[in-house]
């Protein structure tokens, strides 16, 4: 028996204790067996490979390109019997010497203290936990999702076997090389039910999520609509005077210059805005909406905005671009699909791209310099229906192209990554996800560079229960950052089909209360996206009791940010979801996976949005093992158990586990890219609890190389005394701050004799006492972040 170990110091493996991401270059876990090879990267991940030639592979594939240095775990090999083993101390796993190819036949995986063993192969076993779909077009409901890295059997293979070669050589990558004989290359994830872990070892392998901007984490609105500039002005003025906060405006695909006047004319009628202007693919602004564009984007900064462009990639054969391009790219190719029809340029034609090809890749990303220039911060590549393509054996297209905006993004500076659907392609002879194609392993290494846009689905109570469902599910592939259109975007269906064209005439408002709980849940969504096709997504634009609960929703959002951004920073170094499902955290529970649209939202909440109409209506709410306290009530539940909730349009269920500290911050019309000055630190009735803020410069790269800081705070409830105790800020970067003021709320408290900060009795004027909610609050004032600070009450 041989025992091997290696280390190298990883920030994730602070938070598990296992495992930092290999890399192609520290691989030395390396076990031989005649033509097939095993390299052991963690203690639940193992790659096996089997070249009949003997020519193993140590490229990076596109699944495996952001791999970073590793740290070799403990394992031990034996050869008896004519089998090989592999154990670690978690794993073993069995290869019949001699015996060729990976099959269930000469392969076996004991998983922990699993009794017996399992036999894996790339067919993977029953009992999977649902992963993900490239977009949720045109859907009014749910729909079965492609296999995910989680599964009831404990284990799953990762067939990288086709996967292309990710080069320095334009195009970027090649497609593997031929072999003589039988080739397979898999990665083995054997986690029992330690999903968690599987997750990080996806996370290893295949690299880190990055961080989005802070601002991104607060409320986005779009809406397919001709808005101009003065337009957008008085939209923002609406948001203000309504206290509604508002942090990125996504601009539809109308404000690009249109290609012949006459057909946009036509088109914008059929589109549901008739006399306005129309374009689908342009590559200039529409200087009758935008005459001065850069000026627009300047005031938007100005005004706290972020600013995201539509995309539709391709170019009529009229757009004052396309001789350039044409040139550039070496001759494009002229679509005959729907491109052409969506153009509405009689006298044009739609060429399009494609992405295999160096100068058409080079040509294509020259034509967004115009508006990067402008200073547009982040591109909506709204690949729908338009033939460009990235077609070679496999090539995951969506992630590739997705991985080059996001490759232009950081050339930038800027921390947006593509906006885009994804793992698939689009491909009209092949609508089989309502508007492409799903693909092939890329999909695993997608979290890297894309917030998904799941498309322009139909607005219904069983799909509002959907997307709740699918951002959970899609952490079960590593990706967190999903974006539903919220509220929908086709609007409800007429006579059971959702589409354009078809929905046009009811898509403008929706059902007051249906309205109001899908804002609900965005509020509880890694993203907040208000969007809709010509329709009414605006709180004021519904009845009173719609409105109110509307706008206290967004202002919630907002408030949620440090939360927020705290967990994201918690995402981007263990591989866990935003939102996940509950078997996440339970999954020795039978009821985590029976109650598929409730999930967590970071570690200490869950969530389960209202699906049924009425004010107040039913949702039935699982609870977790132990004390758990209703975010909006302040009631308590003890579980685990099951409980049916009437749960009135203005709340949602969202339940606190005992004892957890919630950072929020005061109403802002926007958040600002830095650490907030003033914190809300909401404690929970529980004997101790705690929480670890998060700070960093909300922008740029400098969080992946150190530049953050972490502030531990500590609740502890005894013997009629409570204390807040906050430590110093540990960590430096950029623009911290040197003073933060702390307000500091006791929820299930009796009214204090005494309050305390830091030890020194607080002023009558510093603290107030809520009888009725049972609340004691504390406002510290500034104090200096690198001094800790406690808040008593007895």
């Amino acid at each position: 028996m041989r025992w091997r170990a290696g280390c190298s110091s990883a920030l994730f493996a602070l938070w598990l204790g296992f495992g930092a991401p290999p890399g192609a270059a520290a691989r030395t876990a390396v076990v031989h067996a005649g033509a097939a090879r095993f390299e052991v990267l963690t203690p639940t991940l193992i790659r096996l490979e089997y070249a009949s030639d003997r020519r193993f592979e140590n490229g990076p594939t596109q699944t495996t390109a952001g791999q970073g240095p590793m740290r070799v775990p403990a394992y031990a090999t034996t050869r008896s019997s004519g089998w090989l083993r592999i154990r670690t101390r978690r794993v073993t796993l069995r290869y019949r010497l001699g015996s060729g190819p990976f099959t269930s036949r000469n392969l076996e995986l004991e998983l922990g203290a699993r009794r017996g063993a399992v036999r894996p192969t790339a067919a993977n076993a029953p009992g999977n936990l649902g992963g993900w779909r490239r977009a949720l077009d045109l859907l009014s409901g749910p729909v079965a999702l492609n296999d995910g890295l989680l599964s009831h059997a404990g284990w799953y293979v990762l067939d990288d076997s086709s996967t292309v070669l990710i080069t320095q050589a334009p195009p970027g990558f090649s497609t593997r090389p031929a072999h003589r004989g039988a080739y397979q290359d898999w990665y083995l994830f054997a986690y029992g039910h330690e999903y968690a872990r599987a997750l990080a070892d996806l996370r290893a392998l295949t690299g880190p999520t990055p961080l989005l901007p802070r601002t991104a984490f607060g409320v986005w609105f779009s809406r397919y609509w001709p808005y101009s500039a003065q337009d957008s002005r008085d939209l923002l003025g609406q948001f203000r005077s309504n206290r509604v906060p508002l942090d990125t405006l996504s601009v539809d695909t109308d404000f690009k210059r249109e290609s012949s006047a006459v057909g946009a004319a036509a088109a914008a009628i059929v589109a549901g805005a008739p006399g306005k202007p129309y374009s689908w693919n342009g590559w200039e602004w529409n200087t009758s909406l935008f005459p001065d564009p850069a000026g627009f984007l300047r005031w938007a900064h100005g005004q706290g905005l972020s600013v995201a462009l539509n995309i539709h990639p391709s170019i009529s054969t009229n757009d004052p671009q396309y001789p350039a391009t044409n040139a550039a790219s070496g001759g494009l190719a002229i679509s005959s699909g729907q491109c052409r029809i969506l153009i509405a340029d009689p006298t044009g034609r739609c060429a399009v791209f494609d992405w295999t090809k160096p100068r058409q890749l080079d040509a294509y990303f020259a034509l967004h310099r115009g508006f990067e220039r402008d200073g547009a911060d982040v591109f909506w590549f709204d690949w729908c229906c338009d033939d460009s393509s990235a077609i070679a054996p496999g090539l995951t297209a969506d992630t590739w192209i997705n991985s080059l905006y996001a490759r232009e993004q950081r050339a930038r500076g800027l921390r947006w990554p593509a906006f885009a659907r994804v793992g698939g392609a689009y491909v009209a002879s092949a609508p089989d996800d309502g508007d492409g194609l799903n693909g092939g392993a890329g999909i695993f290494a997608e979290h890297q560079y894309t917030i998904q846009f799941t498309g322009d689905t139909c607005a219904t109570w069983s799909m509002l229960a959907f997307e709740a469902q699918f951002t959970a599910e899609e952490g079960n592939v590593g990706l967190p950052y999903v974006s539903h259109d919220i509220g929908s975007f086709h609007g409800e269906p007429q006579r059971g089909q959702c589409g354009p064209l078809r929905t046009s005439a009811l898509s403008a408002h929706l059902p007051d209360n249906l309205y109001a709980r899908w804002v609900a849940l965005g509020t509880f969504q890694p993203l907040d996206r208000l969007h809709s096709d010509h329709g009414d997504r605006l709180p004021w634009q519904y009845g009173p009791a719609a409105d109110a609960a509307a706008s206290g929703f967004l202002r919630l959002r907002e408030a949620l940010n440090p939360y927020l951004y705290t967990i994201a920073r918690r995402t981007y170094d263990t591989g866990q979801p935003l939102t996940g499902a509950l078997y996440l955290q339970w999954p020795g529970r039978t009821d985590a996976y029976r109650h598929a649209s409730e999930y967590t939202f970071g570690p200490d909440m869950v969530v389960e949005p209202v699906t049924a109409d009425g004010d107040p209506a039913p949702a039935t709410v699982w609870i977790p093992p132990g004390t758990w306290i209703d975010y909006f009530t302040g009631a308590r539940y003890r579980g685990p158990s099951v409980r049916t909730l009437s749960v009135p349009l203005s709340q949602m269920p969202v339940l606190v586990r005992a004892g957890a500290i919630v950072a929020t911050q005061p109403y802002t019309p926007f958040t600002s890219p830095g650490p907030p000055r003033t914190v809300i630190l909401t404690a929970y009735p529980g004997s101790h609890g705690s929480f670890h803020l998060y700070d960093d410069a909300g922008t740029g790269f400098g969080y992946s190389r150190g530049a953050f800081t972490w502030t531990a705070i500590t609740q502890a409830r005894r013997g009629g005394r409570s204390t807040i105790t906050i430590g110093p800020a540990r960590g430096r970067f950029g623009g911290a701050l040197r003073s933060r003021a702390w307000t500091v709320r006791l929820l299930g408290v009796a009214r204090p004799r005494a309050v305390a900060i830091d030890g020194h009795a607080a002023p009558r004027s510093a603290w107030s006492y809520d009888p009725t909610a049972r609340t004691l609050t504390v406002e510290t004032g500034p104090r200096p972040v690198r001094r800790a600070l406690s808040v008593s009450a007895r």
